[in-house]
């Protein structure tokens, strides 16, 4: 694996260190016949060379550039977008001394092996114990807006809340999964609309939020239109993915028997793949997560994640797991390993593993729950098929810029869904209380996403039309990245002007968006 840091590139292996050869190239191994011909290097980067039976690859650190072999045009093809020449840091996993795909190996993305009932996280207990709050309550909570989705989505709960409480409507948030928010849009059964009071400790209760952003768990079925003592219809169905990533195709809001169903597109949401405190594991390329979670290691080539009781997943119904599959090439049903559950259960797993198994353990989870923790986890660096190299979310552990999901080096992230069932067109009153922030640029908005640990649409410079789609190059209507970056880091960029109107902008950034001078 190798490391960059400031435009300084080492390359580690166990038999020979890296040695400068000039300005403008170094040398990958010192073996006196490393090779014979380019094809022979390439397990290295793919713009090495053989010069003089040595591996030689160019390099731009001059430039504070990489990794070396970087694309410098510009992007078109997720190839060129995920291997553009960076200032970020980054860590290159070597597929060929790792699993063993070297001078021309295969990798099959359709190999796997079906995983054998690892089982999922049993409950704490046997019993459930229900909360004795009401959620509504016709004096303190007479306007409720009823949601569920993803446990990933309760930190954007909490941000949300102090803007839904200006308007008057308390949130009421039940945690499900992604797939189960979409149906309750009205993809599924009329029964499947509801959300209902737990009847096993596995599931969650839901929580009003008051205008602090603070969740106290409640009791459902005492609004005024409760369809039955347990249970309420929801208002906002939320999801992580597309309401066809859930297994039927069909579920496409507005098309066929789905014309009432109405679809809000939020801000964008990055998955991770993680290990705990004491491991020594930094990154993975998506072969090896193939290896780890498609075929349970392969056979013990995946070292050193090849025990099932130590690989960690979430169900097929998640967002989670949907992304991160078609990032890997494994079937969302097909995955090894046991089933944390909750974002959060997975989070805190990982966090207290111990040491003696701290190595061999793996885990899947949102970044907005992994940065609550980044200091007492490890976020891996995803290499992507074809990438030279992987890359965290950010620029750098320390950093929170989310700079490779913003510009295309970080592949694995979506944009939320929010789900509604529209009456002449139109989202009911409660629904409408959440989703028209949504609608209008706005600072509270903002602040609200940022605070939830996701990406305004408004920051990002590439966009995607399906799931894990094809990138683009994307300059949103309304342009926010000087006042995104400036709150996630601390300062604007050099370039990024403030400004307190239009007139204070120059022609080639002339909104004034949030304070800073911006393009569009």
């Amino acid at each position: 694996m190798h490391l960059h840091r400031s435009g300084i590139v080492v390359f580690a292996f166990a038999t020979a260190s890296l040695l400068a050869a000039s300005a403008c190239t170094a040398l990958l191994d010192r073996d006196s016949k490393q090779c014979s011909s380019d094809g022979e290097c390439k397990h290295f980067s793919q713009s090495a060379t053989c010069v003089e039976n040595v591996c030689k690859v160019a390099s731009q650190s001059d430039a504070g550039l990489g990794p070396p072999g970087c694309f410098s045009g510009t992007p078109k093809t997720d190839l060129e977008f995920y291997n553009q020449c960076t200032t970020a840091d980054f860590k290159q996993y070597d597929n060929c001394h790792s699993l063993g795909l070297c001078d021309g190996a295969a990798y099959d993305p359709a190999a796997l092996v079906d995983p054998p009932d690892a089982g999922s996280e049993p409950p704490s207990d046997g019993g459930v114990n229900l909360p004795t709050a009401k959620c509504y309550d016709a004096n303190e909570r007479p306007k409720v807006i009823y949601m569920q989705g993803s446990t990933n989505f309760t930190p954007f709960i909490q941000a949300m809340a102090p803007l839904v409480h200006a308007r008057g409507y308390t949130i009421v948030w039940q945690p499900t999964s992604s797939c189960a928010g979409a149906a309750a849009a009205g993809f599924d059964t009329p029964a499947k609309t509801l959300m209902r009071n737990p009847t096993n400790a596995s599931q969650s209760p839901a929580s009003y939020y008051d205008a602090n952003g603070n969740g106290t768990p409640c009791l459902l079925g005492s609004g005024p239109n409760s369809p039955d003592p347990n249970g309420e219809t929801t208002d906002v169905g939320e999801s992580d993915v597309f309401a066809a990533s859930c297994g039927n195709a069909a579920w496409v809001p507005g098309a066929g028997a789905f014309a009432s169903i109405g679809h809000s597109t939020g801000p964008i949401q990055a998955m991770v793949f993680a290990t705990p405190p004491g491991s020594d594991q930094r990154a993975i390329s998506a072969e090896a997560a193939h290896m780890v979670f498609g075929m349970g290691g392969n056979g013990g080539v995946a070292k050193p994640w090849i025990d099932p009781n130590f690989i960690w997943n979430r169900s097929a119904t998640t967002g989670t797991n949907n992304i991160l599959s078609r990032g890997i090439d494994v079937p969302p049903t097909r995955w090894w390993g046991v089933d944390k559950k909750t974002g959060p259960a997975m989070r805190d797993a990982i966090l207290t593993a111990s040491v003696d198994v701290a190595k061999k353990t793996i885990g899947t989870m949102s970044l907005d729950l992994a940065d609550k923790v980044k200091a007492g986890l490890h976020i891996l660096y995803f290499q992507a098929r074809g990438q030279i190299a992987g890359f965290l979310p950010d620029s750098s552990p320390a950093a929170n810029d989310k700079k490779n999901v913003r510009d295309g080096h970080y592949p694995l992230w979506g944009p939320i869904h929010l789900y509604t069932k529209l009456q002449n067109s139109q989202p009911s009153p409660a629904a409408a209380a959440f989703l028209l922030p949504f609608a209008v640029p706005n600072q509270a908005l903002l602040d609200a996403t940022i605070a939830g640990g996701f990406v305004p649409l408004c920051a990002m410079s590439v966009s995607r039309d399906t799931e894990m789609g094809q990138l683009k190059s994307a300059e949103p209507d309304f342009q926010c990245h000087c006042y995104y970056e400036s709150k996630v880091g601390g300062a604007a960029p050099k370039d990024c002007k403030p400004c307190g109107g239009p007139s204070e902008c120059s022609s080639d950034a002339p909104a004034c968006n949030i304070g800073f001078c911006q393009k569009k």
